[in-house]
């Protein structure tokens, strides 16, 4: 049993020693707002957004339209980072449709295929094909830091 509490010990030293603020997942979030951000086509860094550190593991996401994602035309929304992946890395484009009020969308990364950021970057919208008229959309992230 002392072995066992040993290994537990270290353990607990070492996850502390490689992550300070003692969480083996961090959360990252970003709030895309039309009211603060607009919605014209093209890549949009929300006013409310997180910088994930290179390294960071994605490995989970959810995407949550908590107003309607609106337009006058056929629109889309993708989301990703402003550096180390692309900016559909963690949600493809996807019709606004989808976004109805109160939608839950899965983002890309997941444990089975996480995406690992090759510099830091911040949670970035994309809006396509039309520019939208309404919607909030809230990005919410799991990741972890890798050593290298």
């Amino acid at each position: 049993m002392g072995a066992t509490s040993d290994y537990a010990a270290d353990l607990s030293r070492q996850i502390a020693a490689n992550n300070p603020a003692g969480a083996l997942l961090s959360v990252a979030k970003a709030i895309y707002s039309f009211g603060t951000d607009g919605g014209v086509v093209g890549l949009i860094t929300p006013r409310l957004t997180a910088s994930l550190p290179k390294n960071a593991v994605i490995v989970a996401g959810t995407v949550n339209s908590t107003t309607a994602v609106t337009s006058a035309g056929a629109a889309t929304l993708a989301v990703g980072t402003s550096a180390g992946s692309s900016a559909t890395a963690l949600l493809a484009a996807t019709a606004k449709a989808t976004l109805s009020a109160n939608a839950l969308v899965n983002a890309v990364p997941v444990f089975a295929t996480p995406v690992k950021l090759s510099a830091a970057g911040l949670i970035t919208v994309t809006v396509g094909t039309a520019a939208l008229t309404a919607g909030v959309v809230e990005i919410t992230l799991f990741y972890f830091v890798a050593n290298s």
